[in-house]
C-alpha cells in the first residue's frame, strides 16, 4: 500500500556499507522502520541529514503489514521549516526529545494528536531565538499529558510531589518514591505554566525525577543517553 504523510526522523543505525535503518514517526501510520538503501554512499540521492533527529519531513512510502522494514520512495523536508543549523543547544534538545519519543512509541502505534504536540513542538523550538532552560522539563510534562498521566493539579499546594501516584500530597510519610519541598515548589510551578528561574542543580534534579515517574508510569526510559547531554548545558 503507497501512502503520502508528514513525519518525523528519530534515529538512524548504519546497515551494511551505505545503507541506514531509519526510525520515522509518520502521521498516517505511526512509528515506522525504514530500510534507505545507499544513502551513505558519496553520491546518493537521498542525504543523510534528512534523518537527523526531530526533522521534519514530507514521505511517500510503501507500507507491507508482514515487513518489519517499510521503503520510502520520496523524502523531504518539510516546507517553512527553520534550520537549526550549528545551533547546538537546539540540536542536543532535539536528540533528547526524538530519544524520548522513540522509546515511548510503540511500533506501527498511531497517533495523530501526538504527532501534532511533536511536530509543532520542533517547530517552535526552531523558531525560538534563546531557549528556555526548563525546556525539556516542559516537554515531557507535555507529554506525560499526551500519554494521559499528566501530574494532578488537583492538591497542588501540597509540599511533596508523590511519584507513584502522580499527585501532590502534604504527607511524607509512607512515601516510597517522592520529590522534596523544594523541588516539588519548581515542579508546581511548571504545571502552573509560570515563567521561574530554576537553579540549575535543582533542574537536572527534577529531569531525572520526571524520568523516574515515567517509569513508575510504566513508560520506562531505559538506558537514557541524551539527558546527560542536557544536563550538561548551565544556563
Amino acid at each position: 500500500m503507497k501512502y503520502k504523510s508528514r513525519a518525523i526522523a528519530l534515529n538512524y543505525l548504519k546497515q551494511g556499507e551505505s545503507s541506514i535503518i531509519a526510525k520515522i514517526f509518520t502521521e498516517e501510520k505511526g512509528l515506522q522502520s525504514f530500510i534507505v538503501k545507499g544513502v551513505r554512499a558519496q553520491k546518493a540521492k537521498k542525504k543523510l541529514g534528512l534523518f537527523q533527529p526531530l526533522q521534519l519531513l514530507n514521505i511517500n512510502a510503501t507500507h507491507i503489514t508482514k515487513n518489519s522494514l517499510q521503503y520510502i520512495s520520496e523524502i523531504t523536508i518539510a516546507h517553512n521549516q527553520v534550520s537549526d543549523g550549528i545551533d547546538m543547544k537546539k540540536n542536543f534538545i532535539s536528540i533528547f526529545v526524538a530519544e524520548v519519543i522513540s522509546k515511548v512509541l510503540l511500533e506501527t502505534e498511531k497517533d495523530k494528536a501526538l504527532f501534532k504536540f511533536i511536530w509543532e513542538l520542533k517547530n517552535n523550538l526552531s523558531n525560538f531565538e534563546k531557549i528556555n532552560p526548563n525546556f525539556a522539563l516542559i516537554f515531557l510534562i507535555g507529554l506525560s499529558e499526551q500519554l494521559g498521566f499528566l501530574p494532578s493539579k488537583d492538591q497542588i499546594d501540597g509540599d511533596y510531589f508523590n511519584l507513584e501516584f502522580g499527585e501532590f500530597t502534604n504527607n511524607q510519610q509512607q512515601l516510597n518514591h517522592f520529590i522534596k519541598k523544594e523541588n516539588s515548589y519548581y515542579l508546581r510551578k511548571l504545571l502552573e505554566n509560570k515563567d521561574i528561574n530554576i537553579p540549575y542543580k535543582n533542574r537536572n534534579k527534577i529531569l531525572l525525577h520526571l524520568i523516574q515517574y515515567y517509569k513508575l508510569q510504566h513508560h520506562e526510559l531505559k538506558n537514557m543517553t541524551s539527558h546527560l547531554i542536557i544536563e550538561s548545558l548551565r544556563t
